[in-house]
């Protein structure tokens, strides 16, 4: 559990929602609620806007006194000058960021963040992980919380994430099994001499068993489950139709700064997911 949570803040319903977030699964950890004060245009001056950071400590003043009990003062005020992407992650470097939550700016149906938009942005670069609000957070910790799980490290590492985050909550752990055109029909030929689907089957047997060890490790209890298809789309449609209500899933990817590739099955889950999602590191 991060000591230290950025929140990025401009007032709007997503931002109250990642702020709401942060202040209930994080607790006890200390929030720096962040406002960016954005150049105007293509506007390459340095020097800040004074009328805007002044209307961004307004605006995070107000919002420390209505969510932050005077008796814990959880929240730090922090304005900064320049594009927001760059802020954010500056902000992480500077401040000793654990964790970032982001509000998602929904626009219709199944995919809720713009591509190139701050939110893709910073969970893309994060050196954090960063969880991305869908909905209002209830005062109650997610009681459904679903894993991808491939038995690689950043998969263990998801699935062990989602232990420290939510020790009370109901884990599951989905494999999610791709076959080619090519391969489906291979499987067909090789199912009818009865080797081909007890191979599929075995190799299953032991990702998911992979999955149970760490969770036995952890003195958790873990639920498993597989489906065959596109692994982003699987993933989704799992998390719809049996009400999960948080996902926690590796990076695909890993490459210097940028640890997400475009298109990858992480950075999809992510833009698709109906529900809160976190990414690990």
């Amino acid at each position: 559990m991060g000591s230290r949570v950025l929140v990025p803040y401009d007032g709007s319903e997503g931002a109250q929602y990642a702020l709401s977030h942060a202040l209930h699964v994080f607790d006890p950890a200390a929030v720096s609620l962040l406002y960016v004060a954005e150049p105007a245009g293509d506007s390459a001056a340095r020097e800040p806007d004074s009328e805007q950071s002044e209307t961004g400590q307004e605006l995070l003043e107000a919002t420390r006194r209505r969510y932050d009990p005077p008796d814990r003062r959880r929240i730090e005020p922090v304005v900064r000058y320049g594009r927001p992407v760059d802020e954010i992650l500056g902000c992480i470097d500077d401040s000793g960021i654990d964790h970032v939550v982001l509000g998602s700016q929904g626009r219709n149906g199944a995919t809720q963040l713009l591509l190139g938009s701050v939110a893709e942005a910073v969970v893309r670069r994060s050196p954090v992980p960063v969880t991305v609000v869908r909905e209002p957070t209830a005062e109650t910790p997610p009681g459904r919380v679903l894993v991808p799980f491939d038995a690689s490290g950043r998969a263990r590492d998801a699935l062990t994430a989602a232990f420290d985050l939510f020790p009370e909550a109901d884990v599951t752990a989905l494999y999610v099994s791709t076959l080619s055109a090519v391969q489906e029909g291979t499987e067909a030929i090789l199912g009818a001499l009865n080797s081909g689907g007890n191979e599929r089957q075995d190799h299953t047997e032991s990702v998911l068993g992979t999955a149970k060890e760490l969770a036995t490790a952890r003195g958790r209890t873990l639920g498993t489950e597989s489906v065959t298809g596109d692994p982003a789309t699987a993933i989704v449609e799992y998390a719809g139709d049996r009400a999960v209500d948080h996902i926690v899933v590796g990076p695909t990817e890993r490459d210097g700064i940028t640890r997400l590739l475009l298109g990858s099955v992480a950075e999809t889950v992510v833009r698709r997911s109906p529900v809160t999602t976190t990414i690990t590191t």
